[in-house]
């Protein structure tokens, strides 16, 4: 195997930890791992002009969406990467995200993917623009967790 095809493996492992540190931190509501995970100049688009840029605004945006849950769990499954080279990166992560509205008995279901730019910033690869894109969207009445079952802690 030559170093070439090593480095790409590294970086498709870096980024791909990068991409599924996301969902443990929305799901944990741990905020400053968030922020690391973008670049100071980050954008993150949820589509019809809805964006918001840099992480200052990211933690407001942030602690406002993770706040609404008593508990979320995000599950990213296949990454494509479209583009990878040279310290940049596009990617295609295809999401299912589960969330418990707080203060509600409703469940809110969503799919879809996180179209990204990624950089290497060295220490380790960062979302520079994230693009969500829904395919599909449930709401529904929420169970109660079985006694034997202990939901994990959130931030």
């Amino acid at each position: 195997m030559t170093d070439a095809v090593l480095a790409e493996l590294r970086d498709r492992a870096r980024i791909a930890d990068t991409l599924h540190a996301y969902s443990r931190g929305v799901d944990r509501v741990d905020i400053d791992l968030l922020l690391d995970l973008f670049t100071e100049d980050a954008a993150f688009d949820y589509g019809h002009g809805n964006i918001t840029r840099g992480r200052a605004a990211l933690a407001d945006l942030f602690r406002a969406a993770t706040g609404r849950y008593t508990a979320t769990n995000h599950h990213c499954s296949t990454i494509g990467y479209l583009e990878l080279g040279q310290g940049r990166a596009q990617t295609i992560t295809y999401v299912y995200a589960f969330h418990q509205n707080t203060g509600t008995d409703l469940q809110f279901h969503v799919w879809g993917n996180y179209e990204d730019s990624l950089v290497d910033e060295g220490d380790r690869w960062r979302i520079r623009e994230r693009r969500v894109r829904v395919a599909g969207v449930k709401t529904i009445a929420a169970e109660e967790v079985p006694e034997r079952f202990e939901r994990y802690a959130r931030g």
